[in-house]
């Protein structure tokens, strides 16, 4: 009986010395709600894209290498449209037997092609990391004639902030004696912003 009463008694002992650290402790605050994104204020204005596209062209008179640099800026209307305008350094390698027969002078060379890109998401990334998108490029190359890239892929990361990845065909008319069309296909890798 001795043993209950202290046991008992130190127990009574104890509860005002864990009343008093209970008082110190402060309850963490509630976690805010999740701050609410406004799409529709994201979904318009200027927007960039770097891309670095590594292909392989075939013409009807062999094949090469082909490795393009895009630098696109343009507007953004939502985030199913965009338009954008670019420049895209190339640089064409084709083995020297193929340029002997289309009579181009180079091996390889380095050409210019200056673009219109439109491009947009197939479905909404509002609550997406991860969604398709499609990209069609057109426009002219300096020194080769007619341009045309259609590009479909995949974009993770935010609304504004993507990288993306994406398989992509061109057409491209080689000036030769006469000109050769090239049909390329490459792996097309960037990051848009």
């Amino acid at each position: 009986m001795k043993r209950l009463i202290a046991v008992i008694g130190l127990s009574l002992m104890l509860i005002p010395a864990l009343a008093q650290n209970h008082t110190d402790y402060t309850l963490p605050e509630k976690p805010k709600r999740a701050e609410y994104i406004d799409f529709a204020s994201l979904d318009k204005g200027l927007w960039f894209a770097v891309q670095l596209t590594p292909a392989l062209a075939y013409t009807s008179e062999g094949s090469g290498t082909f490795c393009q640099a895009d630098l696109i800026a343009g507007y953004r209307f939502g985030e199913f449209f965009k338009l954008g305008l670019g420049i895209a350094p190339r640089l064409v390698s084709m083995p020297e037997s193929v340029a002997f027969r289309m009579a181009a002078k180079p091996v390889s060379s380095v050409v210019l092609p200056l673009f219109l890109d439109i491009r947009g998401n197939i479905i909404s990334q509002e609550s997406r990391m991860c969604v398709p998108y499609w990209n069609l490029d057109a426009g002219y190359t300096f020194g080769q004639g007619f341009y045309a890239s259609p590009t479909v892929g995949v974009r993770v990361g935010r609304p504004r902030n993507n990288f993306i990845a994406g398989v992509t065909y061109m057409f491209q008319h080689i000036q030769g004696d006469p000109g050769i069309p090239a049909h390329v296909i490459g792996l097309r890798l960037g990051f848009e912003y």
